[in-house]
């Protein structure tokens, strides 16, 4: 699941600095809600407890849930039964992903995977849709059987009325269900597969629908290095404001083809810091578009995307063959790059545009 990978030089780099446009909010009747983990509202069990997180909402998290510890937000409303999204702030200063149940209301158990943060004070997000019935619901997280990631706290976006609250991989997978191909052929996935992926146009994005291949280029980490990765390099074609290439250990970021003659990316609104959706076994991942590739491949994305999403994230064996959507918002990018919550902010205001303009 390796491919060689396109170096660029600074001299072709773009500036960092961009101009995001203030967007229409169409988020209107939708309520948004914060609960603190720690909250004393909240129902600790079998060894979770609240300890300092110098970059947690609060200056607090919960940790050891998992392994018997329990974690159960009580009190999460909402004001009609139906879908909600979970934003879960998150903290997982471990190499390799670690996984939560959760359990809504005391029904059945879902797995979530937790991709590696910065460290174990540097909280991450990821979102889940839920069913939430009117008025008080509760959601359980734990791991019985290994250990789960700390937690900060849930931000709970509930509908008022059809067309509002934080986007579904449901809602955005209905929207590109058929092709209009804006791209002069077709890529291949890897160099040993033939050309059959197009680049699909829409109204405010590009799309395709591909494989994931690990890209671990930019930041020298402990996953990703010379040692790591036999194709290793230490740049991306875009870098974070203080000029440093990117981390692909710790930021979700997606690989575009350079430019070519089957499709020249920066002529569809695109470039460094654009917001990708990228959805995986109908879980929905905001990123930007951090580095780019071979001239003929496409899907590939940074260590960080693979290991958010619960595919194997290493850079020589790991990856996924298909089932890998990538939804690119034109326009609007992400200031500075190297900021996820930026990403899932204005990612979800691109999103819900792009549903109803679609």
């Amino acid at each position: 699941m390796r491919r060689l990978t396109l170096f660029l030089a600074a001299g072709l780099m773009v500036a960092s600095t961009v101009v995001v446009p203030l967007l229409e909010s169409s988020t209107a009747s939708a309520a948004t809600a914060s609960y603190e983990a720690e909250a004393s509202a909240n129902t600790l069990a079998g060894g979770a407890a609240a300890g300092a997180c110098t970059g947690c909402s609060g200056a607090r998290k919960v940790r050891f849930v998992g392994n018997g510890g329990t974690l159960q937000f009580n009190g999460v409303t909402a004001a009609a039964a139906g879908s909600a999204t979970v934003a879960i702030g998150f903290v997982n200063g471990g190499t390799t992903a670690r996984t939560a149940q959760l359990s809504v209301n005391g029904g059945a158990v879902t797995s979530i995977s937790f991709g590696s943060t910065a460290d174990w004070s540097t909280p991450g997000s990821k979102s889940v849709t839920v069913t939430l019935r009117a008025g008080s619901n509760t959601l359980k997280f734990g791991n019985p059987s290994g250990n789960g990631p700390d937690f900060d706290k849930v931000t709970v976006t509930t509908s008022g009325g059809s067309g509002g609250g934080a986007p579904t991989a449901a809602e955005l997978l209905a929207k590109v269900t058929s092709c209009s191909q804006i791209s002069n052929g077709r890529y291949r996935t890897d160099e040993e597969t033939s050309a059959t992926i197009a680049v699909c146009g829409k109204n405010g994005a590009v799309f395709w629908k591909a494989d994931m291949d690990i890209d671990c280029d930019g930041q020298r980490t402990t996953q990703c290095n010379e040692d790591t990765d036999c194709c290793f390099l230490p740049d991306t074609a875009f870098h974070q404001s203080d000029g440093r290439p990117l981390n692909s250990a710790v930021l979700p970021y997606v690989v575009v083809p350079s430019s070519s003659s089957i499709w020249n990316y920066r002529n569809s609104g695109i470039d460094g810091g654009s917001v990708v959706a990228v959805i995986f076994n109908n879980q929905l991942l905001y990123a930007v578009v951090g580095d780019t590739g071979p001239t003929q491949i496409i899907g590939e994305a940074s260590y960080s995307t693979a290991n958010t999403l619960g595919i194997d994230p290493d850079p020589s064996t790991g990856g996924t063959d298909s089932g890998v959507t990538y939804i690119v918002f034109s326009g609007a990018r992400v200031s500075p790059i190297e900021s996820h919550s930026a990403a899932v902010t204005l990612g979800e205001q691109l999103a819900r545009q792009f549903i109803d303009n679609n």
